[in-house]
């Protein structure tokens, strides 16, 4: 699209002033300096701004194009000149998308491009709970006088989509078991896969569990159990509640969206080992939740959840669920406004098996997660949790040091009562902080 810039409007007034002037005093010289901005105005009418619809090549490199909410990855955009015509004034604008943060660099560029002469623009973005696709490149090119103006639009090839999630191997969850066939091993013997004991034979027992070596050694008839493995149910829930959506920089993903990002991975992690799993999320009532299908998780629950199975639809309605969640964003707002979303912990209680494990993901802002997790417990629930650190950028101030010490003393008390809890800092690879966990000592109370 061609448009016309208005600077040389001025030079056209001081002409028209210039040649009146030199009429009305019939001066000459006057005239005669009349035509020197008259001779800019026709040359920047007679030029133009090319059209490099056809003579430009964009490629875009993300690394890593998969990745966790919260990690910096870095954009590389390359143009090239694929025409005989050099351009002089050349300027663009990569289509990040506007969900995304730039956190060093810049996706905009002034060039000068030889005939085949390629450049490239790099910068680096925070990266955000979700998938995200870039916009073509937005090119701007101007004449030599630039009074004309080209815009246009090209699509980059190469990099065009990024994923932000998670990606750790195995979450530490307690061997409690149920008793369906599945992914976790029990501490009693039947059929399986790993040794468990050698007990006396009894009638019935399959020949191909009969220990035949000791049998032709001793003439003594025993049979081998092994290790049965069985699946775990665990409901998964997520704080989306007001005080979680905080973030500790305007840049940084917010404790509700690594919240939200992390349960993602690790239903994805647990339904593959065949185990039964469901979400709930704190903050999202029922209501506000469109299943596509069936009555699980229906609108017409008080509760935003969906039990714990393995079928495809429940994959299905809890990534509905985890994307509900992932929409409540609002920074800023205050655990006044959160308590109002605190949802009674019987509540949840009843509508679980005893069996059941539960992992609560929360950046710990308030205290409501505490008599949660209490409540579990004392119950006989076993209970994970997974805690990013939102306070960890905001020491230097004094609100961000007592915000920080109020979650430090949090995780304290949970573990003090036994809990398992994972402290995070996004900065930081999730593995690590897994590995800490798993060293990090406990110490128990009994339940009042």
């Amino acid at each position: 699209m061609f448009e016309r810039s208005h600077r040389w409007s001025v030079a056209v007034a001081v002409a028209l002033v210039l040649a009146a002037a030199g009429v009305w005093g019939g001066y000459p010289v006057l005239l005669i300096a009349a035509m020197a901005p008259i001779v800019f105005v026709a040359y920047s009418a007679l030029t133009s701004a090319p059209a490099v619809d056809d003579q430009l090549e964009f490629s875009r490199r993300i690394t890593p194009t998969r990745t966790y909410a919260g990690e910096v990855i870095t954009v590389e955009l390359t143009v090239t000149n694929t025409g005989e015509t050099p351009l002089a004034d050349l300027r663009l604008v990569d289509g990040v998308p506007e969900e995304l943060a730039v956190v060093e660099g810049s996706p905009r560029a002034a060039l000068t491009l030889r005939s085949g002469q390629e450049a490239t623009i790099e910068y680096a973005l925070r990266a955000r709970y979700g998938e995200f696709d870039f916009e073509p490149v937005t090119v701007r090119t101007h004449s030599v006088s630039a009074a004309s103006i080209y815009t246009t639009t090209q699509q980059a090839s190469g990099d065009t989509h990024l994923t932000a999630m998670f990606d750790p191997e195995e979450y530490p969850l307690a061997p409690q078991t149920s008793s369906i066939s599945g992914g976790r091993m029990t501490d009693r013997g039947s059929e399986g896969l790993e040794f468990h004991s050698v007990r006396p034979y009894q009638p019935g027992d399959p020949a191909s569990r009969i220990n035949w070596r000791q049998y032709a050694r001793d003439r003594v008839l025993t049979t081998v159990d092994y290790r049965e493995e069985e699946a775990i149910k665990v409901l998964v829930i997520v704080d989306a509640r007001p005080s979680a959506g905080v973030a500790s920089g305007e840049t940084e993903p917010t404790g509700t969206e690594l919240c939200v990002s992390l349960a993602n991975d690790i239903v994805t992690s647990l339904l593959a080992d065949r185990n039964h799993v469901g979400v709930l999320t704190l903050g999202v009532s029922g209501s506000a939740v469109d299943f596509e299908t069936g009555s699980a998780g229906s609108t017409e629950d008080s509760l935003a959840w969906v039990p714990p199975a393995t079928t495809r639809e429940t994959r299905l309605r809890i990534q509905q669920l985890l994307d509900a969640a992932a929409a409540t964003v609002r920074p800023g707002d205050g655990p006044t406004e959160s308590a109002q979303h605190d949802i009674d912990p019987r509540e949840i209680i009843g509508r679980l098996d005893r069996r059941t494990q539960v992992v609560l993901l929360t950046p710990l802002c308030d205290e409501y997660p505490l008599e949660l997790v209490q409540q579990f417990q004392m119950t006989g629930r076993t209970v994970s949790v997974y805690s990013p650190n939102v306070t960890a950028s905001l020491r230097p101030a004094a609100g961000g040091r007592l915000l920080s010490a109020q979650r430090s003393l949090r995780i304290a008390t949970l573990r003090r009562r036994g809990t398992t809890v994972v402290d995070w800092n996004p900065d930081e690879p999730l593995a690590l902080a897994l590995d800490r966990s798993s060293t990090t000592p406990t110490t128990h109370q009994p339940n009042p």
